[in-house]
């Protein structure tokens, strides 16, 4: 009797073991949609489009950056860099920087 019972604990916990084991992981997060922290825009003061040089104007021009007139825009408070947040056609948050030449930054 003792053997049937726990054969039959072992095969229940052999079963959960099976069912936990074939659900899917979750999926990796996308990067490009993560919003960057606060720290990220701490040194930065937001500005409007008109704001903006001519040079970064011209490079915002891309097809990649279709409606940046929307977006939300800071220049930095200690450099002469800027940074676009604006929202694709996912709605998910896009953030690009660029120095005041229009050059794009990659980020660190």
């Amino acid at each position: 009797m003792k053997k049937i019972i726990l054969m039959m604990a072992g095969a229940l916990c052999l079963s959960v073991a099976v069912a936990n084991a074939q659900n899917p992981a979750q999926p990796p997060r996308d990067t490009t949609s993560v919003q960057p922290s606060q720290n990220y825009v701490k040194d930065m003061v937001k500005i409007k489009a008109t704001e903006i040089p001519a040079s970064l104007r011209s490079t915002l021009q891309a097809s990649q950056y279709k409606g940046w007139e929307n977006a939300t825009i800071f220049r930095s408070k200690n450099s002469d860099t800027y940074l676009i947040q604006m929202q694709d056609a996912n709605d998910r948050m896009k953030t690009y920087r660029f120095d005041a030449s229009g050059k794009p930054l990659k980020d660190n």
